[in-house]
């Protein structure tokens, strides 16, 4: 019994996600954010005042990753600590939270999107269903609940993305933020994001085999649907950077 759970501890980890009252976060979150959007004054457009929410969570997000960057030893070839659930002791077990605050805001985005048409696009509905949907299984997992967690710095990008709407009538600021954003999309969303998929997908194969050999089909085939839903994420990523070439560098017919 002793020799599976170490030979599960080196692809899977040892984080006790069980003991952290992840409903509760992620409902309180949910909540906090509601209230954060109806406490803003009436006057302001739902719109504008998704963005202001937006831009405040993806301000905790980058300084989440950040922090932790700057405190604890990062390791992406160390298969449980990348693909797995993490290690306790390492500083992983703080990245619960994090998750857990991040699922809370997608979901009250979305509850935003049901009520407000301005506020619902249809990429921004598949882009939040996906990443609910792989935050929780990595929760209840411990699959890719490190990988989550470092593609929250993505969120690097949101900021500009947010303040370029919202000073959509000041032509300098809006100028500024739309040059920073394309520069943070292009380091967050498709380098670094892209980074993080290049070490997980490295890792994956050991994963898949350690999973095999320790018959562990739950976490073989949940490594296969997080792997998917990275791929989709991916994919939306580009999309949205093949949109943004399309708006700096239009087609000559349509210039003309």
């Amino acid at each position: 019994m002793s020799e599976n759970v170490d030979q599960r501890f080196q692809y899977l980890g040892n984080l006790p996600l069980s003991n952290v009252p992840i409903f509760k976060i992620i409902f309180f979150s949910t909540i906090f954010h509601l209230i954060f959007f109806e406490i803003l004054p009436m006057k302001i457009q739902p719109l504008i005042k998704s963005y202001i929410i937006s831009t405040f969570h993806a301000i905790i997000s980058v300084l989440s990753v950040t922090l932790y960057f700057l405190k604890y030893e990062i390791n992406f070839q160390q298969i449980n600590r990348l693909v797995g659930g993490g290690v306790f002791g390492t500083g992983d077990e703080f990245m619960v939270y994090n998750i857990c605050y991040s699922t809370g805001y997608l979901l009250y985005d979305l509850i935003l999107m049901i009520f407000y048409k301005s506020v619902r696009s249809a990429s921004a509905i598949i882009h939040h269903v996906l990443i609910i949907t792989s935050f929780l299984i990595g929760l209840f997992s411990q699959v890719c609940h490190p990988c989550h967690f470092y593609f929250l710095a993505e969120e690097l990008s949101t900021i500009p993305l947010n303040l370029k709407t919202i000073y959509r009538n000041r032509d300098r600021f809006h100028s500024i933020f739309s040059v920073l954003f394309v520069i943070c999309f292009f380091l967050s969303r498709l380098i670094f994001g892209s980074i993080i998929s290049f070490y997980g997908f490295r890792a994956a194969p050991q994963f898949f085999q350690l999973a095999w050999v320790n018959d562990d089909k739950s976490s073989f085939l949940i490594g296969f649907i997080q792997a998917f839903l990275c791929i989709l994420t991916r994919a939306l990523n580009f999309y949205w950077a093949y949109l943004i070439y399309r708006k700096i560098f239009p087609s000559k017919s349509k210039v003309d």
